[in-house]
């Protein structure tokens, strides 16, 4: 986060000529360039910029922020909006982009949008897809510790095998937003029907 309290735009920063040494080799006769210089360090200084997309100045929330926060949702959207669709109701956790937050249902994003006075036309819903452990390759936790011509013993093999059935059974607790998105226009006609 930028931290400064005076404007500083690009215009403001006096750009000056001096030396910079840098570290090179020579090959065959050309100069090759150890030291790179990043340019980039000049965002650093600069509290407003102008957005790439709109063109506006715009306060800057972060040193490398290029694009005001009207441009920033409005292309997220456009984003959301190309994603295939699941009609709601639907049965599993749902990840709300806009929000950044975790429901367990589709009620409870319609009461957090309505406690927190946001308009459920903002909303961003996707489902979520549960993680699962990973399973155990022989190949994998025998790698550097057993010779060339080393076979595992039957019974290794066995509980390696017993291991990953019940690998498969656990659950991490975790879920992760997939690119599906969940249209909940019906469902809230639906509820406004049914009132």
């Amino acid at each position: 986060m930028l931290t400064m309290d005076k404007k500083v735009t690009i215009k403001d920063l006096e750009v000056k000529k001096g030396k910079v040494d840098v570290e090179f080799i020579e090959v065959d006769g050309k100069q090759i360039i150890l030291t790179h210089i990043p340019y980039g360090n000049i965002d650093h200084y600069v509290t407003h910029t102008n957005c790439r997309s709109c063109k506006v100045e715009f306060k800057k929330n972060f040193n490398y922020s290029h694009t005001c926060e009207s441009c920033l949702d409005k292309s997220n959207r456009e984003k959301y909006l190309k994603k295939p669709v699941v009609t709601a109701p639907y049965d599993g956790i749902i990840y709300d982009e806009y929000t950044d937050k975790y429901f367990t249902c589709i009620e409870e994003v319609i009461e957090h949008y309505e406690e927190d006075e946001i308009s459920l036309d903002n909303a961003m819903l996707l489902t979520t897809v549960s993680s699962s452990y990973a399973s155990i390759d022989i190949e994998q936790i025998s790698q550097d510790v057993v010779h060339e011509d080393w076979d595992p013993s039957d019974e290794l093999l066995e509980k390696i095998e017993e291991f990953n059935k019940f690998l498969e059974t656990e659950s991490t607790g975790t879920v992760f937003p997939t690119d599906e998105r969940i249209d909940i226009s019906q469902y809230l006609s639906d509820l406004k029907g049914d009132k």
